[in-house]
């Protein structure tokens, strides 16, 4: 994903598409403060999409997984999608 990420992506949607996934990989992966910051960035490219039912279930996934709350960002940006942490 590194050399996409790179590439100027024209369409803001796919640009977005693009991040949540990466978003979503970082999660996996354990690492929630990446997975925080790939949504932020999908947000700035597309702010709908990052509303979508399935990236907030992300969201609060990842909001759960953060049980000592060390990323409060991601709780206040989990708060503002309306989805419960």
């Amino acid at each position: 994903a590194r050399p996409l990420m790179r590439r100027h992506i024209p369409v803001p949607e796919r640009r977005a598409a693009l991040w949540v996934e990466a978003a979503r990989a970082y999660s996996q992966q354990g690492r929630l403060a990446d997975g925080y910051q790939a949504l932020r960035i999908a947000e700035s490219c597309a702010a709908q999409d990052v509303r979508r039912p399935a990236v907030r279930e992300l969201v609060a996934d990842m909001a759960a997984r953060d049980r000592r709350r060390a990323l409060p960002e991601l709780h206040h940006f989990s708060r503002q999608l309306g989805v419960p942490a």
